[in-house]
């Protein structure tokens, strides 16, 4: 850009843009309207969880769901009862929609509805770029995409093509697999609950995880439990236990711990865990392949066909028309597409 259009740029920044119009970029949008910070904030207000297959549900409890404000006022549980909804897990990922949805109507209803196509820094200011074609200066930016371009698929799986493969993650049409077989890979809440839904519209399932199920939660309500085992194992946000206590109430102290720690807490702390409400929709309803990996993965006579090995045994195949993958996510800077090579290589990164 020339000098001209450098300080014109400058001088007609916003302070902060939001990329993402999902539940953190409206909480900050809320927080950022409410102490006076001028603000644009860009995307499809809550698409991703709006796009999620029906009846499909949180996993996270209902009372640490809610879009956060500075007063704490208009919860998830609160917009539950009032339209005689339930407010303690199981809840639909439409009704947290829905709730994302109106809170966006009524906290921040200037939410551009485009898409950012490329974000670059150009001397003091950030330069975005909208599918509209307009540009746009901040003097700083938040990137809010929640899990939109981190969905990870093994290496043993990425050969197959896109009309054999997808990955939990993303909208689904479970009537489209009826009568057909599907593997699900993965042990965790969004392959088992996956699964599951195959299985209740009519697929031939079969699971296959590396792992044994660690099934979460405590498997009773929270008023059900004893006061010896709510103190012993408490309730928190991020779910049951003393950790995640620790982590909600005194969140500096995991902050402010030395790298090497913060990483390997990381590593170990929330692993795969489907939720206990899942579990008598699982349990067997179909086969689970547990400890069990995948060494290759090919089409041949019109099928895929998956080379596995249980831990132990011997290698032998299981035969699909379809294969989903319950793999996780990698969060990676590089994935974002609109984040400017030059912009990504000067952030700073951990592991």
């Amino acid at each position: 850009s020339s000098d001209l259009e450098l300080v014109r740029m400058a001088s007609s920044a916003t302070d902060v843009a939001i990329i993402g119009a999902g539940p953190n970029g409206l909480g900050l949008a809320n927080h950022l309207r409410a102490y006076g910070v001028p603000h644009r904030i860009f995307g499809s207000p809550m698409r991703t969880w709006r796009d999620m297959p029906k009846n499909m549900y949180l996993k996270s409890l209902g009372f640490a769901t809610s879009i956060p404000t500075p007063g704490g006022d208009r919860t998830f549980p609160e917009y539950c009862r009032t339209n005689g909804l339930e407010d303690s897990e199981p809840i639909e990922f439409a009704t947290f929609a829905q709730y994302g949805l109106e809170f966006q109507r009524e906290r921040v209803p200037y939410v551009e509805d485009t898409l950012v196509t490329h974000l670059r820094r150009v001397d003091d200011v950030f330069a975005l770029t909208l599918a509209t074609g307009e540009a746009v200066a901040a003097k700083r930016v938040v990137v809010a995409v929640g899990l939109t371009y981190f969905a990870y698929v093994p290496p043993e799986l990425a050969g197959l093509p896109p009309e054999r493969l997808t990955h939990t993650w993303g909208p689904k049409n479970f009537d489209a697999f009826a009568e057909k077989d599907v593997v699900v890979v993965g042990g965790g809440s969004s392959a088992l609950e996956t699964a599951a839904l195959l299985h209740e519209h009519g697929a031939r399932v079969q699971v296959l995880a590396r792992h044994p199920v660690h099934w979460g939660g405590r498997g009773l309500r929270e008023w059900q439990r004893s006061w010896v085992d709510r103190i012993r194992v408490p309730i928190s946000s991020l779910g049951h236990g003393r950790e995640n206590w620790v982590l909600q109430h005194i969140p500096w102290l995991m902050y402010y711990a030395p790298e090497d720690r913060r990483l390997a807490f990381t590593r170990h702390h929330l692993g795969p865990a489907p939720a206990w409400w899942l579990r008598e929709r699982v349990e067997g309803k179909f086969d689970i392949h547990l400890e069990t990996t995948i060494e290759q993965a090919q089409i041949r006579d019109d099928k895929v066909a998956l080379r596995v090995r249980p831990a132990g045994g011997s290698a032998y195949e299981i035969w699909a028309d379809h294969v989903i993958a319950g793999t996780g996510y990698v969060f990676d800077i590089d994935r974002i597409p609109f984040i400017d090579q030059a912009l990504a290589g000067q952030l700073q990164r951990l592991d």
